[in-house]
């Protein structure tokens, strides 16, 4: 490599570090002037009010009230409010994962070799991890009171022990210990989780024990992964199961008839309700259909509700379902594309932001930029506006260099196996599954407070495709 190459090279990589501390001081920034600021949702209000009585349904577990509560009486002891101290542990917790699955990705990608080379990697790995932490919906979510923090914090440190486990050549009991660890505060913070995360634990270790089935140690993987498995769901089952009273507060409960109401019927009742029966048509007129059709939050709290006052639980199931049979009937492409399109915005929820910033697909990231924007408007439009436009700049270099390299058929040094994309594999996979969960599960607009892995999935990729040098000492 001649010098001009390297000059160029080691100005490309001052730039991206430029752009790197930048948004880590826009992060800084946000977070002193939003100290004490609780955004706007609605959903921290409930956890407060439930931190209160530690009484929960089903769904909402009861760990992040009863976290909520604990942070409530050690503040009445100190000169901060509760928030505070709450945001200060999210944040904490958010840069030690982050800084943990770097290093990981870091550790296969370019170990580093001698004790000073060791400092420089760990004090660039600290510095990625800052940076993922300082994305912007990352660093919205560590200062409000939601759970969307702690469980992206737990995320992050399973798949940083995945990638060294499917890694490494020997079974890491750690990981598997930090995996369980992570996955019944998953399970315990978030309902939804139980049933995504198992799945993707069981796809990941499903795939790494065929890979292992002809070694002598194999039994003693098997062994190692239903226990990670198998604690962390029962634990988890069991006090989920203990401390949750189902319909204690009068919400749906989530059957097969509801999420068809809430996935095929909405928002698509009003252009199909004169093909629904004289008994539906009865039930409810054409002025419910266009008030339902409007928000998504009307299958919850208008249509089911109505519906299962007027003809009871059982009668109602039926109705959602015929309603969706005739909505799917009718529009059965409508239907699927706008499956579809979710979930192609929630894979990729970083571009899906940018484009909805310009109106250019529907998603309900406007209305979380707004909530968390009470304090310091203008400050938050600009930080999450530099954030999507710089991503989008590396993500489009990254893929002309893939598309340079397929073309070139240029080899690298590297193996497939330590590339940027094979160790984020587990990542992506789970960001499909999470991505598969929200849009065929829900008819609400993709929203990126549940996507923030995929924020940190993507960064990575762009920044290992574009800097590996960032890595290599």
């Amino acid at each position: 490599m001649n010098k001009k190459t390297i000059s160029v090279r080691k100005l490309l990589l001052t730039i991206l570090g430029l752009h790197m501390a930048v948004q880590i001081v826009l992060g800084f920034a946000w977070m002193a002037v939003n100290l004490s600021n609780i955004p706007i949702f609605g959903d921290s209000t409930e956890y407060y009010q439930l931190s209160q009585t530690l009484q929960v349904d089903e769904y909402r577990p009861l760990l992040y009230p009863l976290l909520i509560r604990i942070a409530d009486k050690v503040s009445a002891h100190l000169p901060l409010e509760y928030q505070t101290l709450f945001y200060i542990g999210q944040t904490l917790l958010c840069i030690l994962s982050a800084f943990f699955l770097t290093e990981q990705v870091g550790h296969f990608l370019f170990p580093p070799k001698g004790q000073k080379k060791s400092r420089t990697f760990h004090l660039i790995m600290f510095f990625t991890g800052l940076y993922i932490a300082c994305i912007p919906m990352i660093t919205f979510m560590n200062f409000s009171v939601l759970t969307d923090s702690i469980a992206a914090s737990m995320l992050m440190l399973t798949i940083g022990s995945l990638i060294r486990i499917l890694g490494s050549p020997d079974e890491n009991k750690k990981y598997f210990l930090l995996i369980t660890l992570s996955m019944l505060v998953e399970y315990t913070i978030r309902a939804d989780r139980l049933y995504t995360c198992t799945l993707f634990l069981v796809i990941a270790f499903a795939g790494w024990l065929i890979k292992k089935r002809h070694e002598q140690l194999f039994r003693k993987y098997l062994l190692l992964v239903l226990a990670t498995v198998l604690v962390s769901t029962g634990a988890a089952t069991a006090i989920n199961k203990s401390t949750q009273q189902p319909g204690l507060y009068g919400r749906i409960p989530t059957t097969f008839g509801f999420v068809l109401l809430d996935r095929v019927v909405w928002p698509n009742m009003a252009q199909n309700y004169d093909d629904f029966s004289d008994e539906i048509n009865s039930l409810v007129s054409k002025k419910d259909a266009r008030k339902f059709d409007k928000h998504n939050n009307n299958v919850m709290y208008q249509m089911a509700p109505l519906l299962r006052e007027k003809v009871g639980n059982e009668k109602a199931e039926e109705i959602y379902k015929e309603m969706a049979s005739v909505v799917f009937h009718n529009q059965p492409v409508k239907v699927i594309m706008d499956i579809l399109e979710d979930i192609t915005c929630v894979i990729f929820t970083p571009v899906s932001a940018f484009l909805s910033s310009y109106g250019l697909v529907q998603t309900a990231d406007d209305w979380n930029l707004h909530c968390v924007s009470q304090s310091s408007p203008r400050l938050s439009a600009f930080y999450y506006n530099y954030y999507l436009h710089t991503f989008i700049i590396l993500f489009i270099l990254s893929c002309l260099i893939l598309l340079f390299r397929f073309i070139r058929k240029a080899g690298t040094k590297r193996s497939k196996n330590n590339s940027i994309s094979h160790l984020l594999a587990p990542g992506f996979w789970l960001c499909i599954i999470i991505a598969l969960w929200f849009s065929i599960g829900d008819g609400a607009p993709p929203n990126d407070r549940y996507a923030l892995l995929h924020y940190i999935i993507w960064t990575l990729w762009v920044l290992g495709i574009i800097s590996p040098e960032l890595f290599s000492f």
